[in-house]
């Protein structure tokens, strides 16, 4: 049992960590963007159903049953 106690402990603090950085990546991301050292950039991107459902109604279908989705990504520009 310590050593599940220690492994949780271990996980909780890993994931702690984890959740401040990705705070700070995105407060520096900000950062670039608001002083215009990079943008965000949308890109669509095409979703389906899981293969289970294909194999089930039919691959012929696909294209019917297709959505677009946005993705947002950071690119920073290039200042030279």
């Amino acid at each position: 049992m310590t050593k599940y106690l220690e492994l949780f402990s271990k996980l909780s603090e890993v994931e702690m960590q984890i959740k401040q950085l990705q705070k700070k990546r995105d407060e520096l991301r900000d950062e670039a963007v608001t002083k215009g050292w990079a943008e965000w950039k949308f890109t669509i991107r095409q979703t389906a159903p899981s293969l289970a459902w294909w194999k089930e109604h039919r691959p012929a279908t696909w294209q019917k049953h297709v959505k677009n989705t946005k993705v947002r990504k950071l690119v920073f520009k290039d200042l030279t």
